[in-house]
């Protein structure tokens, strides 16, 4: 499929960005010491993380919120910035980087920093940043730096955040095809849903780089689906295992018998290398006789290359998948014509 000038564009000044050599004046300074802060009532805590990759590794990534320098980040790195509530425009040195967000004063928030500002649970960032070698902070020659990036950069990450984030190329419609797949049943009876962590089936799960992932992904699709789903399409949704027979209740359990993070970095320079996976299997059980109402099942890939491939992955698959299984369970509850309308940022 063939690209726009557009993307095409965008690949070729990622990637030269992120393989242009560092400025020898740049010097972050960087301890292996963990550094945590506390969060604060009138401000928002929010934590940027840098994992190690080798494209781009010599670049000084340095952070802004609007015209407010947040800090800087290093291969392999983690800091954090106290950050005014509302919207922002977070943005990088190499100003398509950037995206708007929105935040709520003594709440703390997590971003995984690369092609994009990809907000993480708290959960699965704290295991990652236990992985990350360095805490990074500015020295004065940076600071310097940073105010000339706000005066010659900011205008042009405002542009880049304001044009339309675009999914790739038939995410919704492929989500729909894969839900009509399955086959539907009757859940108009069921006033009580129990959504359980899925299971890790993957016999190479504990092998498979980015831990961090890994680790939390049965547990953290089981959430995302009961986030999907809302209130209102059951009287009640339970998070967890039942432990005894419940009579009206249904069972959402599932098996994930592939996962395979891949390589973001492989992704950018070559289409098809280190390629996403996930694979899976569910199944709806009665809460009252154990009977299995349903069995489903799916393959998700993500493999595409260039700036697009590098900007999606496992977290968006999963995502995907929680979807799909939120979309399943309101249409056999409430009818097929139900629809799901996801909230921003998901």
């Amino acid at each position: 499929m063939a690209r726009s000038t557009t993307a095409s564009a965008f690949v070729l000044a990622l990637a030269a960005a992120l393989m242009a050599p560092a400025s020898p004046a740049s010097a972050v300074t960087k301890s292996t010491q963990k550094v945590f802060a506390e969060p604060k009532d009138d401000r928002a805590l929010v934590y940027f993380i840098r994992e190690p990759r080798f494209q781009g590794s010599a670049r000084t990534m340095f952070l802004y919120a609007d015209e407010t320098f947040l800090g800087v980040l290093d291969n392999n790195s983690y800091t954090y910035a106290y950050v005014e509530p509302g919207k922002h425009i977070f943005w990088l040195n190499w100003a398509r980087i950037s995206d708007e967000v929105e935040l709520a004063a003594g709440e703390v928030y997590y971003f995984s920093v690369w092609t994009r500002f990809d907000k993480m649970e708290e959960e699965t960032a704290r295991l990652l940043i236990d992985g990350i070698k360095f805490y990074a902070t500015p020295d004065d020659k940076e600071v310097q730096k940073a105010e000339k990036h706000v005066r010659e950069r900011h205008g042009k990450a405002e542009k880049y955040a304001a044009k339309p984030k675009k999914e790739y190329v038939g995410t919704k419609g492929k989500r729909e095809e894969h839900v009509e797949r399955w086959t539907h049943v009757d859940l108009s009876a069921y006033p009580i849903l129990y959504v359980e962590d899925l299971a890790m089936g993957d016999p190479k799960a504990a092998k498979r780089k980015k831990e961090h992932l890994v680790k939390l992904a049965p547990k953290r699709i089981a959430d995302q689906v009961v986030d999907i789903l809302g209130e209102g399409v059951f009287a009640e949704v339970r998070r967890g295992p039942m432990t005894a027979p419940v009579p009206g209740a249904v069972v959402l359990r599932g098996t994930i018998t592939q996962y395979k993070p891949g390589s973001a970095g492989a992704r950018l320079m070559v289409a098809g290398a280190g390629s996403a996976h996930l694979d899976f299997t569910a199944s709806l059980v009665d809460g009252e006789t154990g009977d299995e109402l349903t069995h489903l099942s799916g393959k998700r890939t993500w493999g595409w290359g260039g700036a697009l491939g590098a900007s999606r992955g496992i977290e968006d698959i999963e995502r995907n998948v929680a979807y799909e299984l939120a979309l399943y369970l309101k249409r056999c509850k409430q009818g097929e014509d139900a629809t799901i309308e996801e909230k921003p940022g998901g």
